[in-house]
C-alpha cells in the first residue's frame, strides 16, 4: 500500500485554514490542523470590490506559515481553493499570483455551486453520515452560505446564496450591540436569501449537518468552554438552543461576546450573523436541529483531488 500525505488549504472570506492527511488506497488519517482568522474580505464593500492590502497581507503570511508546516511535515501534495471573497474581488489575479511566488501554491478560485460539491463531500464521505440515504448539508461561511440537498452519493440539488456572516454583518449589524431594528433587517435579509433555496426532496426524510465556524462555534458555547474538534464532531444543536444564543448574543457588546465560554473571541463580531443566517437556513428547511461536521470544505478537497 502506498501511502501519501496531504494537505488542502481553504481560504476564506474570514479564515484561512489548512487540513493535513495521510492517504492509503480509499481512507484518510487525520495529521494536523492549521487556522488563522485572516478577514481577507475586510473594506470589500462597495459596488467594486477589491481586496485591500493590508487583509491579503495577513493572509499570505498566513498560507506561508502553513506551507512551512506543510514541508516540516513532510507533505508530498498540496491542494488550495479561494471562496467567496476570492470569487468577488476585481483583483483575485493579483492575490492568487503573490500567494504562488512567496509559497509555490496555486490557489484555485472554485465557484459557489464548487464549494457546495466539495462542502457535500466532505459529510457525505465521513463515517457519522455515509450511510444516510439523503442528506442536506449547510455550510454558513464568511462571504457565502451553501445548502446541498444530496441522495447517497448523488447532489439532488444545491444552492450558494452571496451573504454570509461577514457579509451580513458588515452590511446590516453595524451598532455594538446590534439595535433592534438592524436585528429585525438582518433577520428579514436572510429570510429573502433562503426563500429561493429549492427543496430536493422532503427535509423530514434527511439528516442535516452543518459545516463551519459559525456552527461549531455555537455548539461548543452549549459547553460552556474550549472543546476538541473531535468532541464536537457529531453533536446536534437544537434550534431552540441556537434561538436562545441569538437571543444572548443580540444583547452583548463585541467585548462582552469575547467572554462568552466556548466561544473563539476572534468570531465575536460576526457570530451573531452567522447564527441569523444559520437559524433562518433551519426554518426555511422545517429543521429542528443540525449536526455538527469539523470537516467542512478543507476534507473535501482532501477527498476529491487526492482519494477518489
Amino acid at each position: 500500500m502506498t501511502q501519501r500525505r496531504c494537505a488542502s488549504i481553504d481560504v476564506g472570506t474570514n479564515s484561512a485554514k489548512m487540513t493535513i492527511a495521510d492517504v492509503v488506497e480509499n481512507t484518510t488519517s487525520w495529521v494536523l490542523d492549521e487556522s488563522a482568522v485572516t478577514r481577507l474580505g475586510e473594506g470589500m464593500q462597495g459596488t467594486r470590490k477589491f481586496l485591500q492590502e493590508v487583509p491579503m497581507r495577513r493572509t499570505l503570511e498566513a498560507i506561508k506559515h502553513f506551507a512551512q508546516v506543510a514541508e516540516q511535515e513532510g507533505v508530498e501534495a498540496v491542494a488550495a481553493v479561494g471562496t467567496a471573497a476570492l470569487r468577488d474581488a476585481e483583483n483575485r489575479t493579483e492575490f492568487v499570483r503573490r500567494v504562488y511566488e512567496a509559497t509555490g501554491i496555486s490557489v484555485e478560485v472554485i465557484s459557489g455551486e464548487e464549494e457546495a460539491r466539495l462542502s457535500y463531500l466532505a459529510v457525505r464521505l465521513d463515517p457519522h453520515w455515509q450511510n444516510h440515504q439523503h442528506l442536506i448539508v449547510i455550510d454558513v461561511g464568511g462571504g457565502s452560505t451553501e445548502v446541498i440537498f444530496g441522495q447517497d452519493t448523488q447532489i439532488v440539488s444545491r444552492i450558494s446564496v452571496n451573504t454570509g456572516a461577514v457579509k451580513l454583518t458588515s452590511a446590516i449589524l453595524r451598532s455594538d450591540p446590534p439595535t433592534i431594528a438592524q436585528l429585525s433587517n438582518a433577520n428579514l435579509e436572510a429570510k429573502r436569501q433562503f426563500e429561493g433555496v429549492p427543496f430536493g426532496y422532503d427535509p423530514a426524510t434527511a439528516v442535516v449537518v452543518g459545516v463551519g465556524g459559525t456552527l461549531s462555534n455555537l455548539s461548543a458555547m452549549e459547553f460552556g468552554k474550549f472543546v476538541t474538534a473531535e468532541t464536537l464532531h457529531g453533536y446536534e444543536l437544537s434550534l431552540d438552543a441556537l434561538e436562545y444564543r441569538m437571543e444572548q448574543l443580540a444583547t452583548l457588546t463585541i467585548e462582552q461576546r469575547k467572554t462568552v465560554g466556548g466561544l473563539d473571541p476572534k468570531r465575536a463580531d460576526i457570530i451573531l450573523g452567522g447564527a441569523i443566517l444559520l437559524a433562518q437556513a433551519l426554518a426555511h428547511l422545517g429543521s429542528n436541529k443540525i449536526a455538527v461536521s469539523t470537516r467542512g470544505l478543507r476534507w473535501g478537497v482532501l477527498y476529491d483531488r487526492f482519494l477518489l
